[in-house]
């Protein structure tokens, strides 16, 4: 093997390196920070799109009231986002009899 081939093999090394490992290893990152967040009273949205707040957890499972008196029990990993505390989600029907009130 030349020294050129050799060469061109670092290369791909290293840019499959870049592309590939350092973003998952970001990912995995951000997310084990995330679920340092997560207790007792945070707002949290599932894979499935539910948001909800965090009544109780356990080890692998968590509680979620995602209605008045509706608590159901999820695995942790079903937690996609951590909202900020005074995060709200707003319902869109009340925004557009807003909207035509200004009109």
């Amino acid at each position: 093997m030349s020294l050129g081939n050799i060469l061109l093999i670092v290369v791909i090394l290293g840019v499959f390196y870049a592309l590939m490992i350092l973003p998952q290893r970001r990912q995995q990152k951000n997310r084990a920070n995330m679920m340092k967040q997560l207790r007792s009273g945070s707002r949290v949205v599932t894979t499935s799109g539910i948001y909800g707040e965090v009544v109780e957890m356990g080890d692998n499972t968590l509680q979620v009231e995602i209605a008045p008196g509706t608590v159901v029990e999820m695995d942790l990993r079903a937690v996609v986002r951590v909202l900020p505390q005074e995060s709200t989600v707003e319902d869109p029907s009340t925004e557009e009899e807003e909207n035509r009130e200004d009109s």
